[in-house]
């Protein structure tokens, strides 16, 4: 599975990978908003969970490479995690390409290809408060802010709100 967009090519992770995805999860811009760094072991733990074949019955992650079609450099990695109801979106980018719309392109191609080719309706993504640069992703690809849960997110011995956005399609 290959989604195109006009800067960009998304296609499912692949062993060859695994150097993208270990330096998305030690990049303290990156992991700033989303978790203290993990142990090498458990990223590649994360890596390998994600690497089967995905289907619309799969309820493993389904992590999918973003391409910039110019360089053809990887930019980061975007998909998401399904029980067969809700889609619960993710997604990483290395720093460079932060506030430049690969984000909100890639999860909108992820989005419009989750409902049209696997029939999910539902949509979620969880955003750590603070991390405004997500908050308007989410908002740009139809996520609306539907609750909060306080105080149960810690990054770095500090406690945070976690937000919680939907999108029923």
């Amino acid at each position: 599975m290959t989604l195109f967009t006009q800067r960009l090519s998304i296609y499912q992770m692949e062993e060859s990978d695994w150097p993208l995805f270990l330096a998305l999860h030690r990049d303290p811009q990156v992991l700033k908003y989303c978790f203290d760094m993990p142990m090498e072991s458990l990223v590649r733990n994360r890596f390998e969970i994600r690497l089967p074949k995905w289907n619309a019955k799969s309820r493993h992650p389904l992590c999918l490479l973003i391409i910039n079609n110019q360089t053809k450099q990887p930019v980061g990695v975007t998909g998401f995690a399904y029980d067969g109801e809700t889609a619960e979106l993710g997604y990483l980018l290395l720093p460079e390409y932060f506030n430049k719309g690969y984000a909100t392109e890639s999860l909108r191609a992820v989005i419009d290809w989750a409902w049209k080719e696997c029939g999910i309706r539902q949509f979620k993504a969880v955003v750590t408060r603070g991390n405004i640069g997500s908050e308007k992703v989410l908002g740009k690809c139809g996520l609306t802010h539907t609750d909060t849960l306080f105080k149960v997110h810690t990054i770095g011995e500090k406690l945070y709100d976690d937000l919680i956005y939907t999108l029923k399609v």
